[in-house]
């Protein structure tokens, strides 16, 4: 039910559009605070705007830089990693990330997945919400269009009933398309390590880790626990992680 009204509400909003805030103070003093070197500040005042426009890209961008120039690999990998969630395409991120990533220590080579898997998250992508929604309207109305059309007899073209069948058939499919995509635009299931080494548990009752996971490492979050969160590691590797060492992305 929640995810049937987020995906009304990205209907509504086709263009992807957001209340405007005034944060030009915040983000000019973020900016200076960044080339003074301070960058400590700078992620104080972009992290305030990211709460008033959770959906710009460009600050977590920039938060993500801000925490590199601080060594601060696993929050620099999390901020890339939430401006790609909001923007796949965003080539600035993905580069910056890429370079992130190889400052990892003992970093885990991830296993590459199976090419259906690829192909259905690059056709889910979060990016395509508001494409899916505007397909969907127009088919939906363009089908309800030629039915009052031909009801009124104000049309000679005839669309066999196959054709018409099609059309709603493929409006619901856009449908279906845009509910999976919004829903990965407003939830997540995978997370970032943001301690320099956290400990991998076999359970969270057991008190001896299989290993350490590096700083930076994303993971698939699977399950939840008080206090521990079940992951999937890039290598296939499942454990617990305690939920303090991990930010969401």
């Amino acid at each position: 039910m929640k995810q049937g009204l987020l995906f009304i509400l990205f209907l509504m909003l086709t263009c992807g559009s957001y209340a405007s805030q005034d944060y030009t103070a915040w983000w000019n003093t973020a900016n200076e605070m960044y080339k003074a070197k301070q960058y400590d500040s700078a992620v104080y005042y972009y992290t305030k705007i990211a709460a008033l426009n959770p959906q710009d890209e460009y600050v977590y961008y920039n938060i993500g830089n801000a925490h590199y120039k601080l060594n601060n690999i696993g929050l620099a990998v999390l901020n890339y990693e939430k401006a790609l969630k909001i923007n796949p395409n965003f080539d600035l991120a993905t580069d910056n990330l890429y370079l992130t990533q190889n400052r990892i220590n003992n970093r885990i080579q991830p296993v590459p997945k199976i090419f259906f898997v690829r192909w259905w998250h690059g056709l889910t992508s979060s990016s395509h919400t508001n494409t899916y929604a505007l397909l969907s309207i127009v088919l939906f109305l363009a089908g309800i269009a030629y039915l009052i059309l031909a009801r009124l007899r104000s049309i000679k073209i005839k669309l066999p009933i196959q054709a018409i069948a099609s059309i709603f058939i493929l409006s619901i499919l856009f449908v279906f398309l845009g509910f999976v995509s919004a829903n990965k635009r407003v939830t997540s299931k995978y997370a970032v390590v943001i301690e320099h080494e956290a400990p991998l548990m076999l359970s969270p009752e057991t008190g001896k880790s299989q290993s350490l996971i590096p700083e930076g490492t994303k993971v698939e979050v699977t399950d939840n626990k008080t206090g521990w969160l079940e992951v999937i590691l890039p290598d296939g590797r499942t454990g617990w992680l305690q939920s303090n060492t991990l930010g969401r992305i």
